[in-house]
């Protein structure tokens, strides 16, 4: 059969139709980078994107919890308290585990990939000794390529097995090769070969195969350099529009000078609102209509509206533009998003980097002098809460899909961002002090709470 798009004909001669895989499909994914890091300073909506993201995927933090077992719950928070609610678990002593977690989802943005490094510590103040550092992909030392003397393959800076099928080490510089300090400028012949069982490489995978990632950016880098100049020009005419200037000409005797030649006013090389200039005897003036800015609104609208969509966010996230929104527009919209975050959530950031970041904490935990967590518990990660449209709605259902039983409660709390065991715990606790203290409230869990007070005094009446 004969498919069109398979033609190389005149109307298909831009589209670089290549038959690589998805790494030689990026040989230039550093160039992308700078790019999208250049746009992220200067663009507004580019910077607008990766903080959309960022805020929908990470939010105030994907939370860990300890389940599958109640011994070693309450050590286990004081540990997430102590090691990964505080700054003791950045390796640069900035930001604590949701922080991190944000850092991690700009780079990958911005860059394509992150790398995160185990960095062992005996300092006797954490609470597990180890610590992370949030890298930039820059520090692969992609220049390595070819084989060890083991045979293991060395490609981009990181080293596999004969079979190719994981990686084993990565080649990483000791400091950024991009930067400006003087003691760090031998950066690029500074390497060290850091084990894979030390790193963690965060990276959404789009195609089989591909062992590193490619900006967000690079669909709509074309469309966003295309808007910001474009936009640059529209502020530019738009001043050019506000120059309005009365140019007046005299049929008076012009003046002399003692030498005899015709003195005239000196005419300015620029413009100013409101500017009135004489032109000198004998000179005409022709008054320039400003130029009108026509078709911004719906040029820039278009424009934002692929942007949107090349990044799977929509456009009134992006643009914080509502003009055009009503409710039943805004939730599908939104629901549309939601289901891009929650494959960011659970396709990568949860397996790739929380996942990783859990297995690190067992191996620490069982070298600390804390007690074993059991064999059957496992570390689980809540994402944030999904924003709710509007919750006068959307609560209502939620209870009633609880009561039908088509969701658990648990299913319920996790989807609004919390710990079903921790909101367990705190029901439990409320429930105590509202009975000590004679207080009756109404609950989702059991009705309305009845103090102790209370029924004995029933009872006695």
């Amino acid at each position: 059969m004969r498919y069109d798009a398979a033609s190389s004909g005149r109307r298909f001669k831009s589209w670089s139709a290549l038959g690589t895989d998805a790494d030689a499909a990026a040989t230039r994914r550093d160039r992308v980078s700078f790019v999208a890091r250049d746009m992220i300073r200067n663009a507004p909506l580019a910077k607008r994107a990766q903080m959309v993201v960022r805020a929908n995927v990470v939010g105030d933090g994907i939370i860990p919890s300890l389940a599958g077992s109640k011994q070693g719950q309450a050590a286990f928070l004081d540990v997430v308290r102590r090691h990964l609610d505080t700054t003791a678990i950045d390796y640069r002593g900035r930001l604590n585990l949701y922080g991190l977690q944000g850092l991690v989802m700009n780079t990958v943005f911005e860059s394509g990939e992150a790398l995160i490094i185990r960095r062992r510590s005996s300092r006797r103040d954490l609470a597990l000794p180890f610590q992370i550092e949030v890298l930039e992909p820059d520090y692969l030392a992609t220049w390595r390529d070819g084989f060890t003397a083991t045979g293991n393959l060395i490609h981009d800076g990181i080293e596999y097995d004969e079979r190719e099928s994981a990686p084993i080490a990565y080649h990483l510089y000791k400091h950024h090769p991009g930067t400006q300090r003087p003691f760090h400028r031998s950066a690029h012949f500074d390497v060290e070969r850091v084990l894979a069982s030390q790193v963690i490489h965060v990276y959404r995978q789009d195609r089989p195969g591909q062992m590193r990632g490619i900006s967000w950016l690079a669909p709509v880098a074309m469309h966003l350099g295309d808007m910001f100049e474009y936009q640059d020009a529209q502020i530019m005419k738009q001043k050019v529009s506000a120059l309005l200037a009365v140019m007046t000409s005299s049929d008076e005797e012009p003046l002399t000078a003692p030498d005899g030649s015709l003195v005239n006013p000196v005419i300015p090389s620029t413009l100013s609102p409101g500017a009135v200039i004489e032109t000198g005897y004998g000179k005409t003036a022709t008054v320039v209509q400003p130029p009108r800015v026509d078709g911004y609104g719906e040029f820039t609208s278009v424009v934002c509206r692929a942007i949107a969509a090349g990044l799977g966010i929509t456009y009134e996230s992006l643009t914080g533009d509502l003009s055009e929104t009503n409710y039943s527009s805004a939730r599908m919209g939104r629901m549309e998003m939601d289901r891009n975050v929650s494959s960011w959530q659970w396709g990568m950031m949860i397996p790739q980097f929380c996942d990783g970041l859990a297995r690190w904490m067992r191996e620490a935990w069982s070298m600390s002098p804390l007690p074993a967590l059991p064999i059957s518990s496992r570390i689980e990660w809540t994402p944030p809460a999904r924003i709710i449209v509007d919750p006068a709605k959307e609560i209502p259902a939620m209870r009633d899909m609880v009561r039908a039983g088509f969701k658990t409660r648990s299913m319920v709390v996790r989807e609004l961002g919390y710990d079903p065991e921790a909101v367990e715990a705190e029901h439990a606790r409320d429930a105590r002090v509202a009975s000590d203290l004679g207080l009756s409230f109404e609950t989702a869990v059991g009705g309305a709470m009845q103090p102790k007070s209370m029924e004995n005094s029933d009872e006695q009446g």
